[in-house]
């Protein structure tokens, strides 16, 4: 007779009194996967002389391999998220980091291989897109209602951190060595990090508590009928939607909107896009914090919702005094729009119970990155119609009142 596998045997066993040690690991996958994720990104310029590409090679070519990774993301999101319903949190977490390393790994080792390194991208999204999902199922095993908030908090600052951090760790390495010794270097933290994960990493404290992974098929199709058919479901969607669709649109146009409207050197602009990241970061704890003293997330997503739509206008209708002025007014635009993120877990966690959270989450992140893409679409439509940056920036705010209505109205539903 066969015998079933089991993850519980590499478990060590942890009590509740060690969940932020669950936390540490959760906030460290993320951060490594960030890292991952913006590697081509950083390295772009390297890649390039590499492979002798022309300016317009690199646009587009360079587009392609940051872009492809959004597609299989949010597949992966979508049709990969119900496995952590049927398997458990340790063993697609497992996987997924070891597919993320090994995605990078592959990227770098079959570099002049245009066509592999594409397939690279696509399999870093395809590995990746779990992580959101898993993360969310083990805080809400791991942390009671009125601390979900914080907790979600922590390990999603592991996203704007990674952003910030990957010039810093890849830079040097590029500039002194080579793109390749880079990646390799990401990739081997990543296979590191699947040792603590595969010890550590449970659904709950208990296995009493522990979901149950009976390996049985699961109907995704009817599992996603019974989440859509639910107004409390499509409400965390919908905002949720509106808030990635801000963020894409808003961060991806940052470097281009700083370069036209104030004048500023490509070196000084580098330097200038990375410090609004840090309003991200105090934003996403000041919400979470906030949220689980109040124990009411639905005002401040609408305030969020809000005030980005306000920030966003007067950074593009009011004259900026130079570079400055507006990397503190897009520093409060992140930080008004990163107020909310946490929530949308937290509110997901306390509706959505048992085997049904990673399936949901799944599908709630992998349509809100999939719309997200209109965000930077429509920046783009509309300084090409109109010939200006502050307008096509402008759209984000009208983004956010169209959202903050609709989430408002499928509130008064509920």
């Amino acid at each position: 007779m066969k015998r079933k596998f089991t993850s519980r045997k590499f478990s060590i066993g942890l009590t509740s009194n060690h969940r932020w040690l669950i936390l540490l690991l959760l906030f460290l996958t993320i951060l490594v996967a960030f890292i991952g994720r913006l590697s081509t990104s950083v390295a772009l310029e390297a890649i390039g002389e590499d492979l002798v590409w022309s300016r317009a090679q690199t646009g587009f070519l360079g587009g392609l391999l940051m872009g492809i990774f959004l597609v299989s993301y949010g597949l992966s999101n979508v049709f990969f998220s119900p496995n952590i319903d049927k398997y458990g949190s340790k063993v697609v977490l497992t996987l997924s980091m070891a597919g993320c390393s090994f995605a990078v790994f592959l990227g770098a080792f079959f570099g002049h291989v245009y066509s592999i390194f594409l397939a690279s991208r696509l399999l870093l999204g395809l590995a990746q897109g779990v992580m959101f999902p898993v993360a969310t199922k083990v805080i809400a095993g791991w942390y009671s209602k009125d601390t979900r908030g914080r907790a979600n908090s922590i390990f999603m600052i592991g996203a704007p951190i990674g952003v910030a951090a990957a010039p810093v760790i890849m830079g040097p390495i590029i500039y002194s060595f080579d793109w390749q010794l880079s990646f390799y270097l990401i990739a081997f933290i990543g296979f590191v990090m699947v040792v603590p994960i595969l010890l550590f990493i449970e659904d709950s404290p208990s296995e009493k508590n522990s979901p149950v992974k009976t390996n049985r098929d699961i109907d995704m199709k009817e599992a996603f009928k019974r989440l859509l058919a639910d107004n409390d479901f499509r409400l965390i969607v919908i905002g949720f939607t509106t808030v990635n669709t801000m963020w894409w649109g808003t961060s991806l146009w940052v470097p281009t909107y700083l370069e036209q409207t104030t004048g500023i050197s490509l070196g000084e602009m580098a330097y200038a896009a990375s410090i609004p990241y840090i309003g991200s970061i105090f934003g996403l704890l000041t919400g979470a914090w906030i949220s689980d003293l109040k124990g009411n997330p639905n005002h401040i997503i609408m305030f969020s919702l809000f005030m980005t739509g306000v920030m966003v206008g007067v950074l593009t209708l009011s004259p900026i005094p130079g570079m400055k002025m507006a990397v503190f007014l897009l520093s409060l635009v992140f930080f008004f729009g990163q107020l909310s993120p946490p929530l949308f877990f937290t509110k997901l966690q306390n509706t959505i119970m048992g085997e049904e959270l990673g399936s949901a989450t799944g599908l709630m992140n992998g349509i809100a990155n999939t719309a997200g893409v209109l965000g930077p679409v429509s920046v783009g439509v509309v300084v090409a119609v109109s010939g200006s940056y502050k307008m096509g920036i402008l759209i984000i705010s009208v983004i956010a009142f169209v959202g903050l209505v609709a989430f408002y109205r499928m509130l008064s539903k509920s």
